[in-house]
């Protein structure tokens, strides 16, 4: 193949003086080494060439993540004010199920540590955007927060610095209210408790978004806020009329596509409680995880990307932010799969996961794999088991593990106890049998009726109470087979609980299972090796890492990004805990309560439930 140099050189002589020849011959020699200039190579053409092509891309994605990143702070309203430079460190972390953090210190003498301290009312918000890879800033990878701390110091040394402490964006779910009637006023509610059964990524979606409505529309904000007149400010300013489009709000959900949302199905129940508290757990039970992006005009992609495979590129660009805003996602990344790929896998991983956490733990639980987690055997059954997951770091000594923690807690209790109340039903059928044989005195032991007997009955006001079926104890036959003579005997499981109920049932089993013998794990990985972050897999994706010849798979909680004067660019991935306090059985009696709930508001309150 012609090289460029050569062409121009044969298109040029005559016209003017040609170039040297070491120059032409030079251009020559380098052509062959300068891999994909004019087309990529194939493997079956020229495989070294292929390898070689790839390798230089592997390392130039590598390269990418070493950049210096794109520091930006934005106002109050989430407009551009400045870029940062000449910082002298700056960490980030994005944790999966909380909000992260971020510390970016700058020199005391810099204008913008003037700017923060003196420029700024305290009652102003600030906000801080990091982009890792500044050559392509996107909302996937953006870490964005707001300013809760700044911190003016000098050292000992003589040396000012201005430290600002931001807090991730995913803090706003801790401070959005689930209202239980959402578009009426708290001061009228006739619905107590707002329950959405759902898919629980649609579940979620569909709450924040009538719940951001009631917040940022101007025409339910005001009746929500009836009593309120300071939350009228917002609805009444000048830009009004702009938030009647979600597109304008200052938080939007990404959307989901109910039809193909396959996360397991779920219950959102709250009153008036954080959207943070009402869906931490549901979301941890399915695998799954919320996110709140920070989303630029000016980025590329679209922030709604099921949208845009739905009704493509062009239409979805509609539905594109308005203005610098916040994007809630929920994600799946548990790695469950159906047979249909519809919302239907939802419920049939519900049931599958149900049985599972009620039957497969505790009257079959095999470990054939030794990972320490019960096999799935009615989500196999059903199709809807997880696959291994592609990213799978192997212990060696070129591993990409950094550090790894095997944990075996021992000191398991035997016997745990509940003691306070009867069951609410005992305590009404001995009040009713006890009052009414006070009240048959006359009839039935005097044969007649006496004067002043009538009304007896109500000298009994439940003083026998909480004494018949009061208490209750559970031992784990295992641990008192295996754990030996010296072995912890006792605990309370609940004080002041409730005996011979579901709910002493589910709590007897919570506190035998956190007093339990258990293995546990954390890993830290190093990011390029051979994964990278941002293009290999994200934050509460699941990977798998090797261990003294065992597989170990979990959801990354953590992304840790830090630098300094003296430290170089480095990432730090979590995968997994060192924690396993999530019964699986309780979790399978939730699964229950959320399936009765449905049908009644009542439920746990005083009969059977507890």
């Amino acid at each position: 193949m012609t090289s460029p140099l050569d062409a121009l050189y044969t298109g040029v002589e005559g016209l003017i003086q040609p170039p040297l020849e070491f120059t032409r011959h030079l251009a020559g020699a380098l052509q062959s080494h300068v891999i994909g200039a004019l087309d990529k190579p194939l493997p079956q053409q020229d495989p070294l060439s292929a390898y070689r092509y790839l390798n230089a891309r592997r390392q130039t994605l590598v390269d990418s993540v070493k950049q210096r990143p794109l520091i930006r702070m934005q106002d109050k309203n989430y407009k551009q004010l400045a870029t940062l430079g000449g910082e002298m460190s700056c960490v980030t972390e994005e944790v999966a199920a909380d909000s992260g953090e971020a510390v970016v210190v700058l020199r005391g003498g810099d204008y913008l540590g003037d700017f923060v301290r003196n420029a700024v009312r305290i009652e102003e918000d600030l906000h801080l955007s990091v982009d890792p890879i500044p050559s392509k800033p996107s909302w996937k990878t953006r870490w964005g927060g707001k300013i809760t701390t700044i911190n003016v110091k000098r050292d000992s040394s003589g040396v000012h610095t201005v430290e600002l402490v931001a807090t991730s964006n995913r803090q706003h779910l801790k401070h959005i209210l689930i209202g239980s009637t959402p578009l009426l006023p708290p001061e009228v509610q006739p619905i107590k408790m707002w329950m959405l059964p759902a898919n629980i990524r649609t579940g979620c979606f569909i709450t924040l978004f009538i719940n951001l409505l009631r917040l940022f529309n101007p025409i339910a904000s005001i009746p929500t806020n009836i009593a309120n007149p300071g939350g009228w400010i917002s609805p009444l300013g000048p830009d009004a009329l702009l938030n009647l489009s979600p597109l304008q709000w200052p938080i939007q959900p990404q959307f989901v596509n109910p039809l193909l949302d396959q996360s397991r199905t779920s219950l959102i129940a709250a009153a008036w409680n954080t959207f943070h508290d009402a869906t931490i757990d549901p979301l941890k039970d399915a695998g799954c995880t919320a996110r709140v992006y920070t989303y630029f005009t000016d980025d590329v992609d679209n922030p709604h990307p099921e949208l845009e495979k739905a009704v493509g590129k062009e239409l979805a660009n509609l539905a594109r932010p308005q203005r610098n805003c916040l994007i809630a996602a929920f994600e799946d990344h548990s790695g469950y799969e159906g047979p249909t790929g519809t919302f239907a896998d939802g419920i049939i991983n519900f049931f599958a996961t149900t049985l599972d956490d009620l039957i497969t733990t505790t009257v079959f639980p095999v470990d054939a794999d030794d990972d320490g987690e019960v096999d799935p055997v009615f989500r196999k059954l059903f199709m809807v088991a997880p696959k291994p997951p592609w990213a799978v770091y192997r212990d060696g000594q070129h591993s990409g593990i950094i550090e790894s923690g095997y944990h075996q807690h021992k000191g398991p209790v035997k016997t745990a106890m509940i003691y306070g109340k009867s069951p609410r039903i005992v305590n009404d059928l001995q009040t009713f049998f006890i009052r009414y044989g006070i009240s048959q005195i006359a009839q039935v032991v005097l044969g007649t009726e006496l004067p002043a007997v009538e009304g007896l009955d109500n000298l009994y006001q439940g003083q026998l109470d909480n004494i018949l079926l009061a208490g209750q104890r559970y031992s784990n036959p295992l641990r008192a087979l295996y754990s030996g003579d010296m072995v912890y005997q006792e605990q309370i499981a609940r004080p002041n609980g409730t005996a011979y109920t579901i709910s002493s049932v589910l709590d007897l089993r919570l506190a035998d299972f956190k007093k339990r013998a258990y293995r546990a794990f954390k890993t830290s990985i190093r990011n390029g090796a051979p994964y990278l972050v941002h293009y290999d897999f994200e934050l509460d994706d699941r990977v798998g890492f090797e261990q003294d010849g065992i597989l170990y798979v979990d959801q990354i909680s953590a992304i840790r990004y830090e630098y300094d004067r003296q430290k170089p660019i480095t990432y730090t991935v979590s995968v997994g805990d060192d924690t396993k306090d999530r019964d699986p059985f309780a979790q399978g009696i939730k699964a229950l309560q959320a399936v009765y709930s449905v049908l009644s508001m009542s439920l746990g309150e005083g009969w059977l439930f507890g």
